[in-house]
């Protein structure tokens, strides 16, 4: 039993490595095989197709964002520190899973009632903590008038663009692969400032 437990593990950790660097339809069941040091019909025996795989692989992907940033979103936390957490968040789970963001956006993208499915599944839904939280903020007059939905893209879509748009990145300011990591690593510290003072009334 340990052992299939530990050759389960070892698929899935190959095929998170293959999924996000080559999506769906770039991945091979050969590939994921021969990155799990094992025989192509043993993955079968464990995955029964690549279609079953994947989806496991890509709802793995998913929740290691959603859950832990509704529970920052659902917190006591002050709006401010809120802010600062997520940001915090993106920037650990990013460099560690560099190709995950371009993965999950990718695919839900190519395949988007499979993700809207996925979604309506895990009755995910932005905290109603957060919302109330924001429009006090905005009513007590602390921030400019702004529908939390915004607010919450403005933090998410700063954290992502440059690493879903690495290359890009790269590419305009000449950065190689330390100066473009040191790139990310400011903007972990500037990112709830520019929020926080970009929404200042």
């Amino acid at each position: 039993m340990a052992l299939e437990k530990e050759t389960e593990e070892k698929i899935f950790t190959a095929a998170q490595e293959v999924f996000q660097k080559k999506g769906f339809d770039g991945a091979r069941m050969q590939e994921i095989a021969d990155e799990a040091e094992i025989n192509k019909s043993m993955l079968h025996y464990y995955y029964r197709s690549k279609d079953k795989l994947f989806m496991a692989v890509f709802q793995a992907g998913v929740k290691k964002i959603l859950p832990k940033l509704l529970g920052v979103l659902g917190s006591d936390k002050t709006l401010e520190e809120k802010v600062v957490q997520i940001v915090d968040f993106y920037y650990y789970i990013f460099k560690v899973n560099p190709h995950l963001p371009a993965f999950v956006i990718h695919e839900m993208n190519m395949h988007p009632e499979r993700f809207r499915d996925f979604i309506i599944s895990t009755q995910i839904q932005l905290p109603q903590k957060f919302k109330e939280q924001v429009e006090q903020e905005v009513a007590a007059g602390r921030i400019m008038e702004i529908k939390p939905e915004q607010f919450l893209i403005n933090i998410v879509s700063m954290c992502m663009m440059p690493v879903i748009a690495k290359t890009m990145v790269q590419v305009i300011f000449g950065f190689d692969e330390k100066e473009y990591k040191e790139f990310l690593k400011e903007r972990k510290t500037l990112i709830p400032e520019l929020i926080m003072k970009g929404v200042k009334p």
